[in-house]
């Protein structure tokens, strides 16, 4: 008796790593940001207001740091990531309202709410779209922009299940993102410099951090499915 031609392994089943696990960035990678972007600025800040004559020229200062981080993973990977390039316009928008609004320390507060807001709303509207947009962040943070790789994974795409998966981490990503956004703008309004930064930082990495925790968790959840549900075809066609 013939076999029938088995369907094609998905990537992660081809000695590639699983789609959780390569298109989220890495936790090892994630921790040096944590202190140089999220720590660092806020004793910067501390040690420096006293001496500063406004906050906004303290808040630009300490700005030196997630720039420096941000330069040198540019030279370290010989790109920038999707993260750092959404940090590093937060961080222009922040210094030219300071400039605008002559010295304004506002917009240097709300500046990665502005971002993270207008990516939440991107992600809610590309909901409609063909493919959302964590689609697109997932396979550039999976092939590092290599075209052989990217070709693969959107081989992903038409696995089942996957669509689905895809848009629902998308609607949760947006919603998370835009209700921290709110909460952040809320908070760089009504509470001072100094305990706006420690608070913001908290809040920020704990909704990143569940957000990711959230993707992870689902999306090998999802691996899981795809595998057992290939396995189960395989077996009918033998």
């Amino acid at each position: 008796m013939e076999h029938a031609t088995l369907p094609p392994d998905p990537p992660a089943q081809q000695g590639q790593p699983g789609v959780a696990g390569s298109m989220l960035p890495n936790l090892r990678k994630l921790a040096p940001q944590v202190l140089v972007a999220g720590v660092l600025p806020v004793v910067g800040y501390a040690l420096l207001r006293p001496h500063m004559s406004s906050d906004a020229l303290a808040l630009a200062t300490v700005m030196v740091f997630p720039i420096g981080e941000i330069i040198f993973e540019r030279v370290q990977q010989g790109r920038l990531e999707p993260i750092g390039i959404i940090a590093l316009i937060g961080i222009t928008v922040g210094l030219v309202g300071a400039l605008v609004f002559h010295g304004d320390a506002t917009l240097l507060k709300v500046r990665e709410s502005l971002v993270t807001g207008l990516f939440g709303v991107i992600c809610l509207l590309s909901l409609a779209a063909s493919r959302p947009a964590m689609f697109y962040l997932g396979r550039a943070f999976a092939t590092g922009g290599d075209a052989a790789k990217m070709a693969e994974f959107d081989q992903i795409w038409d696995l089942p299940g996957v669509p689905g998966r895809f848009r629902l981490v998308t609607l949760t990503w947006g919603a998370g993102l835009l209700g921290e956004a709110v909460v952040r703008t809320a908070l760089a309004l009504s509470v001072p410099t100094q305990r706006f930064l420690v608070m913001s930082q908290i809040l920020n990495w704990m909704v990143i951090g569940g957000l990711l925790w959230f993707t992870t968790v689902y999306s090998r959840a999802g691996e899981r499915q795809v595998t057992e549900a290939l396995a189960g075809i395989t077996e009918d066609l033998q």
